[in-house]
């Protein structure tokens, strides 16, 4: 069996936009050099000039390029400055267990983006969900002189769990002596920093989209609890409500995490059995559309005589669209730029007050064929 994702590498503009990237971290263009015309790029990358200067434009908010107008896109140095001390500014981060898609690696990567051409360095701790675990990584983040900690929440079956134990998390690590930046979700109980991806409106609009392709019974497989899953989940019922269907709890399907990371496809369609009318799935991460994908793959007609059709919310761009109306990419490494320059923000300005950060999404609706 194939257990690879079925994933690419992103939007077009993010994939010419790593091409460069990595030409320029490798040296084929060196500082102070011109990249080509955005004409020639689009030519050499079969799109768009529009498409070549939204690449153009993350490189920029990256440090890696500036743009003149009449001169062109000019590489900047790349090199850490020198500093007065050998030992590098540190950054705690603290992260849930790496996924199929790398998504915490590039939004650290999106971190890294932003911070390392000022010198710092970044210490990575995986929690695991375990406060115990996070507390351990915290106090080495501490010893070694770490001044913020980037913190990805535990995820929890119920709302009031999720805001208990990251209350509990965020206040341990304030005591501790460093500052915290929530990365991808918040919580509401303890005021603080946060990043995360703005999510609303385009699920709502892909929900909208997805019925006004005619179908009437969607249904929504969901999650343990984050802010970012509570978010979806109105986007998904406020999405039905407006196109005027009922919007009763049962049109979604709440399935335990650990389901979904352990691949139990026989209860993950045991569970959709359960579901008496539906013609669409619609997932609210990239881990239930993985898994629901290959568990629906051998089978050919929904309770109501159609194709299993799929729309969603995933974190990297969809490669196999065959049974996929609509889905929302997350903003991943933009996030990462987003929480980059919140940290020097926080270690230059001082402000006292709390900083929020919110990336929007991407909506893609797929043409019939």
């Amino acid at each position: 069996m194939n257990y690879n994702p079925v994933m690419s590498t992103g939007y077009k503009y993010k994939r010419i936009a790593e091409s460069l990237r990595q030409r320029i971290r490798n040296g084929k263009y060196g500082e102070g050099e011109l990249l080509p015309t955005t004409k020639m790029l689009a030519v050499e990358f079969n799109t768009t000039p529009v498409t070549i200067d939204r690449a153009i434009k993350l490189l920029v908010m990256e440090q890696l390029v500036t743009r003149t107008p009449g001169v062109g896109t000019t590489v900047l140095n790349q090199s850490r400055p020198t500093r007065s001390t050998t030992a590098p500014r540190l950054i705690g981060a603290l992260l849930q267990v790496q996924t199929e898609s790398r998504f915490w690696e590039r939004l650290i990567e999106g971190v890294n983006d932003v911070l390392r051409p000022e010198g710092f360095s970044i210490l990575i701790g995986y929690h695991n969900q375990e406060l115990d675990v996070a507390l351990e990584h915290a106090r080495l983040f501490r010893d070694q002189g770490g001044e913020i900690v980037l913190f990805a929440p535990f995820d929890r079956p119920n709302v009031s769990r999720y805001e208990e134990d990251n209350a509990v998390m965020v206040t341990e690590l304030r005591a501790l002596g460093m500052e915290v930046i929530m990365l991808d979700r918040y919580i509401e109980s303890v005021p603080g920093h946060f990043v995360s991806e703005y999510c609303y409106s385009m699920g709502k609009a892909m929900i909208e989209s997805v019925i006004a392709k005619g179908y009437r019974h969607p249904i929504c497989f969901s999650t343990d609890y984050v802010s970012v899953i509570g978010m979806r989940e109105r986007a998904f019922l406020d999405g039905c409500r407006a196109a005027g269907l009922d919007t009763t709890d049962d049109r979604i399907v709440r399935v335990p995490l650990k389901t979904y990371q352990n691949r139990d496809y026989d209860t993950v369609v045991a569970a959709l059995d359960q579901v008496a009318e539906w013609d669409v799935v619609v997932c609210l991460n990239s881990r239930i559309f993985n898994t629901l994908l290959y568990a629906l793959a051998r089978r050919d007609r929904t309770p109501l005589g159609g194709e299993p059709r799929f729309a969603g919310f995933v974190d990297i761009e969809l490669m196999d669209l065959d049974r996929v109306v609509a889905y929302v990419e997350q903003p991943v490494r933009e996030m990462g730029h987003a929480a980059g320059r919140m940290v020097k923000h926080l270690l230059t300005e001082r402000s006292i007050e709390y900083q929020h950060a919110l990336v929007p999404c991407e909506l893609r609706v797929l043409d019939d064929d």
